[in-house]
């Protein structure tokens, strides 16, 4: 079994923040979209109510309204689906030849907002061959949902075209040709060149590049702490004059309303990081106009992230400074030494 399968592109990378260990990835782990990469290394970077049966029938593809995108309808039948959504599905493929164009079927239909490219894209999904209904992948197994940049060539073509348009809330049934998935290239083991793949996907949320915390303002006036700006924007940060604390401090500067993060939650973020000593910024979510997903609690990311945003809630900013035994230890990592103080804005915008 080829696992863990990824739905992104074997010829466009991931962003930056996934493959550069000046950003926010563990030593010890590696976030799933990094690892779900064909031939990635040990060297990583830094919801809704269950709506009714999605069971599926032998119809053709749900229309362009129904399913937020034009691909054509299908012709012949579809595989059936068992299971609500947010529950693990069941996939029966029928008997016959698959469909020649993408299909995108919507099984139940939510009421979140439409999904839209350049968004990053946070969702569940399973899985299987046309050829024979085995399962090579599902983030419903792991537990943990994954997301992306959709729509911008981050995943492969029937994930970026058939998944813009569609509502948060929402589960698809989506068939893909060869040409929509890895065409006549392997990407591995169980998946063979120029297979059809059939995937049930669960549409968590998205969030747009320029998204920022919207919660009340809590500013410090501690002037021995860095200045970060609490308007709705990238942040500013400005490390104050003197030497750094030894410890952690965590301190939001723009309170949320939302839920509040668990360990073992799946994050979307933004932020920014800068060292202490100059003010420096090393990396920046911002910068990218792409939000970060990851796991908070459970490795995934340096150790000052899993201390410091378990507990805070969504629509927060939340400052971070921390020395280097929270962040990347004595090696440091590119331009951050091994000594550096770091100092992070991090905007909460979601968990799942």
């Amino acid at each position: 079994m080829f696992s863990p399968f990824s739905p992104f592109s074997l010829s466009s990378p991931l962003p930056a923040v996934h493959l550069r260990r000046t950003s926010l990835i563990g030593l010890g782990s590696a976030l799933v979209l990094v690892a779900m990469l064909a031939g990635c290394g040990d060297d990583p970077d830094p919801v809704s109510e269950p709506l009714p049966s999605a069971s599926s029938s032998s119809s053709p593809s749900a229309s362009a309204s129904e399913s937020g995108n034009d691909e054509p309808a299908a012709s012949g039948e579809l595989p059936t689906v068992d299971g609500e959504y947010g529950q693990p599905p069941t996939i029966t493929v029928p008997d016959g030849a698959p469909p020649s164009d993408l299909v995108v079927k919507t099984l139940s239909q939510g009421s979140g907002p439409s999904v839209e490219a350049g968004e990053t894209i946070v969702v569940d999904y399973a899985g299987v061959r046309w050829e024979d209904g085995q399962t090579f992948d599902s983030s419903f197994d792991r537990g943990s949902p994954v997301g992306f940049g959709i729509g911008v060539g981050a995943s492969i073509p029937g994930w970026d075209t058939g998944l813009v348009g569609v509502k948060a809330g929402t589960r698809v049934l989506m068939v893909l040709p060869p040409d929509e998935a890895y065409g006549d290239t392997s990407p591995g083991e169980p998946i063979q060149a120029g297979d059809t793949l059939v995937f049930v996907v669960d549409v968590l949320g998205s969030h747009a590049g320029n998204e920022a915390a919207g919660g009340e303002p809590a500013p410090t006036e501690d002037d021995s702490l860095p200045y970060v700006s609490i308007t709705p924007k990238e942040p500013q940060i400005v490390p104050p004059a003197g030497d750094p604390s030894s410890r952690l401090i965590v301190m939001p500067v723009v309170v949320g309303d939302g839920p509040g993060v668990k360990n073992g939650d799946t994050v979307v973020v933004q932020y920014k990081g800068v060292l202490w000593r100059n003010g420096e910024e090393f990396d920046s979510s911002w910068s990218r106009k792409e939000p970060f997903v990851t796991t908070i609690g459970q490795g995934a990311v340096i150790p000052a992230w899993d201390k410091g945003l378990v507990g805070q809630t969504v629509g927060s900013r939340v400052m971070l400074v921390f020395p280097p035994k929270d962040g990347y230890g004595e090696a440091g990592s590119g331009q951050i030494k091994g000594t550096d103080t770091m100092i992070f804005a991090v905007d909460i915008l979601g968990t799942y």
